[in-house]
């Protein structure tokens, strides 16, 4: 064997080495990528809860198109644990328009007491509407309260919330008052305890920041949640590895639920992480308590100011669609 005939075959296992080289940097990744594809599917479809009315709102004449068209989604967060939805009240109510044409993201903050009409029961508090008709009659009374189509809706319990927050690697907040934090510190027995100023939280202590209302009320407590997206948001923009996403994908099945399909999902991604403004409002009232019961008297004016606003951010003008 000839000094030629060895390097033509140390020539070849170089040659091999890098082709099989090559074909686990490139096939595995696209491999693991295509599992979790597949997988982010089926949780998706597993946790599909179908509107009555379709997937068109009432309010609108077509369907909307990821592609194009703004479009309004409403987080509803319900006091439930392991996946026991039914018969929950609602904990938050956000709505969220997103204009595609701005790139801005318009927030609003509903509070659970809230006196509204609740087609088929009358004048009561919001949060009810979850708990006699769940996804469905919250839809319904929020379409009817705000005068807008709600598109997609998406539920999620403590868990997923605490989840989610988690997979992200926490979330910075600025805690300016020492009240709040003392009240977290009381209400979860010394176990959650804050700080004031700027942090970082996880799950559990996210969690603890977006429910209590004792330390202030529920106006002030809309805006921690609304501040809990915000930080989110900002860290998905960032959040490129993949690594953690299988877990995530397992800890969600079973604790969230909506009305959008994988594909729409991935549609919506690359919009909500490339958002240049986020603008946050919440509903106004006062205190009304015709008995025994409390309510939130929402103040009219306001509304109706809430109203246009949100008819703007999703290119509505009056009586006509997008």
């Amino acid at each position: 064997m000839g000094p030629r005939f060895r390097r033509r075959r140390k020539k070849r296992r170089v040659i091999r080495f890098l082709f099989i080289t090559l074909f686990v940097v490139l096939l595995v990744p696209l491999s693991y990528a295509g599992y979790l594809y597949t997988k982010a599917s089926e949780v998706t479809d597993n946790a599909q809860v179908s509107l009555d009315r379709g997937k068109k709102s009432d309010k609108r004449e077509e369907t909307v198109n990821p592609k194009k068209d703004n479009f309004s989604m409403l987080f509803v967060g319900i006091d439930s644990r392991e996946g026991k939805a039914k018969g929950a009240l609602s904990d938050a109510l956000i709505v969220a328009t997103f204009n595609k044409t701005d790139e801005t993201l318009t927030m609003l903050s509903i509070p659970r007491d809230s006196y509204v009409n609740i087609p088929g029961y009358g004048m009561d508090k919001i949060t009810h509407a979850h708990l006699r008709g769940g996804m469905e009659l919250t839809v319904q009374t929020t379409e009817e309260l705000l005068d807008i189509p709600v598109d997609y809706v998406v539920r999620g319990n403590f868990q997923a919330f605490k989840t989610a927050i988690n997979e992200l690697g926490g979330v910075k907040i600025d805690i300016e008052d020492q009240y709040v934090v003392d009240q977290i510190a009381k209400e979860t027995n010394g176990k959650v305890v804050l700080n004031t100023g700027d942090q970082k939280l996880n799950g559990e202590e996210a969690l603890a920041f977006a429910r209590t209302r004792k330390a202030d009320s529920d106006f002030k407590r809309g805006e921690r949640q609304m501040q809990i997206i915000q930080s989110s948001i900002n860290k998905m923009k960032s959040f490129s590895s993949v690594s953690k996403y299988d877990d995530l994908l397992d800890s969600l099945e079973g604790n969230f639920s909506l009305n959008l399909s994988f594909n729409e999902v991935l549609s919506y991604v690359p919009y909500i992480t490339s958002i240049k403004e986020v603008n946050k409002l919440q509903l106004e009232g006062y205190d009304y308590q015709p008995g025994s019961t409390y309510y939130l008297q929402l103040d009219e004016q306001q509304l109706n100011e809430v109203r246009t606003q949100l008819k703007k951010e999703l290119g509505f003008e009056e009586g006509t669609d997008s």
